[in-house]
């Protein structure tokens, strides 16, 4: 399934930039120096395809093993922003 394969990617990606899940939520390998980040345009692409999978994902049912996903998401979606925009998303610009 085409969303089983995306899911595996991001997975190896996030793992990658030393990202390590556990007890449900993913986590930073070593907060004092963090991994480097992939090249911008790849990390941009994950970032998309997690968000047009979270689009997918808005609205099902509470209790779901799909609102479990979507909360496994988001969870993925915050690091990745965290870390790719410190200082925030700029008004105005792409990201």
């Amino acid at each position: 399934m085409i969303i089983d394969r995306q899911h595996f990617s991001a997975v190896r990606t996030l793992e990658g930039l030393g990202f390590r899940y556990r007890d449900g939520e993913w986590l930073a390998a070593d907060a004092v120096s963090p991994a480097p980040m992939p090249s911008t345009t790849e990390s941009d692409a994950m970032y998309a395809t997690l968000i047009r999978r979270a689009d997918a994902l808005a609205g099902c049912g509470e209790g779901s093993y799909e609102e479990a996903e979507l909360m496994a998401i988001v969870d993925v979606l915050e690091a990745y922003e965290a870390k790719r925009w410190p200082e925030g998303k700029e008004p105005g610009r792409a990201g």
